[in-house]
């Protein structure tokens, strides 16, 4: 890539990852602040509604890291490392969705409703 390119790339990938951090601070933040007002009223439902909402979080989260990485790794890294990195992060994030789906839903994406 050019190096009149290179520069802006970096500055996207940089922000991606900075938005990723914020997203997951700020969703944690926000989250615990829900959990503990229910907890306060009595809520039973509480800790349910907490793990889903940090699991919604934590793959938005993944999803903004994700693009970064998509972007680094077509643009600035296409290296067998930068793919095996996409690889893993993709697979994670794919685990995540699956296992946080059967937490919320209680079952897999893939089996219908019941």
């Amino acid at each position: 890539m050019h190096d009149v390119m290179t520069g802006p790339v970096h500055m996207v990938i940089v922000i991606l990852e900075l938005a990723a951090a914020a997203l997951l601070i700020l969703g944690f933040v926000l989250a615990t602040v829900f959990w503990f007002r229910r907890v306060l009223r009595g809520d039973s439902g509480a800790r349910h509604s907490y793990r889903r909402a940090l699991g919604r979080v934590t793959l938005i989260g993944l999803d903004v890291l994700v693009a970064a990485t998509i972007v680094k790794t077509i643009t600035l890294e296409p290296t067998a490392e930068s793919m095996g990195l996409l690889v893993f992060m993709v697979a994670i994030r794919v685990a995540m969705t699956w296992t946080t789906s059967l937490e919320i839903n209680g079952r897999w994406p893939w089996q219908r409703s019941r």
